[in-house]
């Protein structure tokens, strides 16, 4: 599966997606079993991969210092509790970091993503 994302992911120089500048991308939740997907699809593209399981049993400073040290942050809300999306966006706030709330935690909705984080630099 991650062959046929890829392939549907090919970039040059041309594609808007092609290098994220070294951005430091975290996602907050999603589906755990997917995250060496997630890292491959950031990584592919000149970004570097950050991950946050969304769980807040532990408190917020956690999630507080990978916000704080990220350049962008994903949040698929299908994959999180209200608490943690709650938490990201005041964080998110508090700290002045974009973020995007994403309905999915799906391989595409990560990778258009992508694509939207440089068509808007």
């Amino acid at each position: 599966m991650m062959d046929r994302m890829s392939s549907l992911n090919q970039c040059d120089e041309q594609c808007p997606a092609f290098d994220l500048c070294a951005k430091r991308i975290l996602i907050v939740g999603g589906i755990t079993k997917l995250q060496a997907y997630y890292r491959k699809l950031i990584e592919e593209k000149g970004g570097v991969f950050e991950y946050h399981d969304g769980y807040m049993n532990g408190g917020k400073r956690g999630l507080e210092t990978r916000v704080k040290r990220s350049d962008i942050i994903l949040c698929p809300v299908n994959c999180n509790s209200h608490n943690a999306c709650l938490s990201v966006k005041r964080l998110c706030r508090k700290h002045n970091k974009p973020v995007q709330m994403l309905s999915s935690a799906s391989l595409s909705a990560i990778s258009q993503a992508l694509i939207g984080i440089n068509g808007t630099n």
